[in-house]
């Protein structure tokens, strides 16, 4: 494994690891010389990526992990410092959303989402800051989305969610920049994930549709692959620690 000296020897936790981005990013982090801890609630497949990861002559650890409860996320970040020593990266790409309108909406569904896509995420922040701001050094990346502009028919709570994570994104940035921490964004644009299967499919075709006609979508565009943003999440780190992608958005060429 040949590892490009800007990260090697640095250790990173990643949320919703189990499939997709966050097992991509995982990847790419670990063969850049990086030690990962990885969390999602699919402890199977996590433990094939941690799995693969090893394989591959990296380093990985992986923690059962569901956003909405507190203190998973805490021993998630916590376990990184207890088995590698320390902390240098918080990459925040767990979420997840339902496809129905405002009016149908269910509000078991939104709080799933609010808690997993905005409140777990700033509790992991805190808990990953105890360890960076001390040493005043560390990187907070965060998976965005372009469901942030325009108005998404049938995914309000997501791209509510997601807004939420850019406010939050520049806040913590303006909190912790001088002493040390980057806080960086990458929003992406439909990338081939399993994160559509939770969607229901009787919705599904309308929901397209209507994207399609609002200009939201190009449905003649290929999709984005994860090791694509995998490979984004790792240039932004690499940069020197001076040096900032405060964000990066990745969209195919025709979208």
């Amino acid at each position: 494994m040949t590892a490009p000296s800007a990260l090697a020897g640095r250790v990173g936790v990643v949320t919703g690891a189990s499939s997709g981005i966050g097992a991509a990013i995982a990847g790419a982090l670990a063969d850049a010389g990086m030690a990962v801890v990885l969390g999602a609630r699919r402890t199977a497949l996590l433990d094939d990526v941690c799995a693969a990861i090893r394989a591959g002559g990296g380093r990985a650890e992986s923690r059962a992990t569901d956003m909405r409860d507190e203190s998973q996320v805490e021993a998630l970040v916590a376990m990184a410092v207890e088995r590698f020593g320390r902390l240098d990266t918080l990459v925040n790409n767990a979420a997840t959303a339902t496809l129905r309108t405002v009016a149908e909406g269910r509000t078991e569904e939104w709080r799933a989402t609010l808690e997993t896509n905005v409140l777990g995420v700033l509790v992991a922040c805190r808990a990953a800051l105890h360890h960076m701001l001390p040493r005043g050094a560390g990187d907070i990346v965060y998976v965005s989305s372009a469901s942030i502009h325009g108005g998404w028919p049938f995914l309000a709570a997501y791209a509510a969610s997601k807004a939420a994570l850019q406010s939050l994104s520049a806040s913590l940035r303006a909190e912790v920049a001088a002493s040390g921490v980057r806080v960086m964004t990458i929003e992406v644009h439909n990338v081939t994930t399993r994160f559509a299967e939770q969607f229901d499919p009787a919705l599904l075709p309308d929901a397209v549709r209507r994207w399609a006609e609002l200009g939201l979508i190009n449905p003649d565009a290929p999709l984005l692959e994860p090791s694509e943003v995998a490979a984004a999440v790792v240039f932004q780190l690499a940069r020197p620690p001076h040096a900032s992608v405060h964000t990066l958005t990745l969209r195919s060429r025709t979208n």
